[in-house]
């Protein structure tokens, strides 16, 4: 799977990209607002790679690599998944290395899933969490045309903001 937006390149993963994610996500700054479990190693990072390939083929989504166009360079994921791993509601999450942050390319990878989403893969409504202080992550959902809808409990973590967008009225801001 690949498709791509203005300065972004989204791909299904590959085995070959375990390195390059293992860097992003043990980055302490990129961790601070992921669920509190085990630090990844390369080990974890092939496994996670497993099994975002094998939920895309059993399911049509994943998280997939983000890829900027003019470098290539690995940046982040992004990507549409069963929330807590079981459904029945699909989430848009999204991580990034500190060389992406404040530059729109969150933004810019999240329009582009949400209109996947409800385009290719016909989703009727897509949600996505995060806690209040990750101001840069509600505003990438804000930004999206995602709408807040309430709080939550969910990964461990209490009071999550969740946002919502359903496919008869979201459409991809300008």
């Amino acid at each position: 799977m690949r498709f791509e937006t203005q300065r972004l390149v989204i791909r299904s993963f590959e085995p070959g990209d375990a390195a390059a994610i293992l860097e992003i996500l043990s980055d302490p700054e990129v961790r601070k607002y992921l669920p509190s479990n085990t630090a990844p190693t390369f080990e974890r990072m092939q496994a996670g790679i497993e099994r975002r390939m094998a939920m895309e083929r059993d399911h049509g989504h994943a998280l997939w690599a983000v890829e900027r166009k003019d470098s290539g360079e690995l940046i982040g994921q992004c990507g549409l998944v069963l929330v807590d791993g079981t459904g029945p509601e699909v989430e848009i999450a999204y991580h990034y290395g500190r060389s992406a942050w404040n530059q729109g390319f969150g933004t810019e990878a999240a329009i582009a899933c949400l209109a996947r989403g409800f385009g290719h893969l016909d989703l009727e409504r897509i949600v996505a969490f995060a806690l209040p202080p990750n101001v840069g992550s509600w505003r990438i959902m804000e930004k999206a045309g995602m709408r807040y809808e309430s709080t939550v409990d969910l990964y461990g973590l209490t009071g999550l903001k969740k946002y919502a967008a359903e496919r008869a009225n979201w459409t991809a801001p300008v």
